[in-house]
């Protein structure tokens, strides 16, 4: 594989990961049409179904567990403000030093971290926003393995 194609390869595993931060459960559904396609890329039929399968498992249960803790949490306001602060800190930390995205971060978007409610509801509030950054590690690193 050329390094050419290892790049885009990685801005899309970023773009399903940023999908999935975003779009909570539509951006799984995203995600995962966007990882079936790269599958599709790379793989023959045989080895298409094998690595299509667990994938499509993955979304399923991601989509589940999003669906089970964004019922308890129920603070989408809070969680809203949350993911959109931390993608752009990851936006920022994917083209800049993490330094100066930080300081770039606190400057331009300015999304506090952590909301003014009761201890309960920031921790509940903080339960999707870090199931989303887990699913979307989950499917960069599935997509890495996909393509070796």
């Amino acid at each position: 594989m050329g390094f050419v194609f290892l790049v885009l390869l990685e801005g899309a595993l970023l773009l399903s990961a940023g999908l999935i931060f975003m779009g909570g459960i539509r951006g799984i559904v995203a995600a995962t049409v966007l990882l079936s396609g790269i599958n599709y890329l790379v793989h023959d039929i045989e080895q298409f179904w094998r690595w299509q399968t667990p994938l499509l498992l993955g979304g399923i249960i991601g989509i589940i567990l999003l669906l089970i803790v964004g019922r308890i949490a129920n603070k989408t306001q809070v969680v809203s403000g949350l993911v959109g602060g931390l993608i752009s800190l990851v936006l920022f930390g994917a083209f800049i030093t993490p330094i100066v995205a930080i300081i770039l971060w606190a400057l331009v978007v300015g999304t506090g971290i952590i909301p003014r409610d009761k201890n309960s509801e920031v921790l509940w509030s903080f339960a999707p926003t870090i199931l989303r950054l887990i699913l979307g590690i989950g499917w960069i690193i599935y997509g890495n393995i996909l393509t070796l």
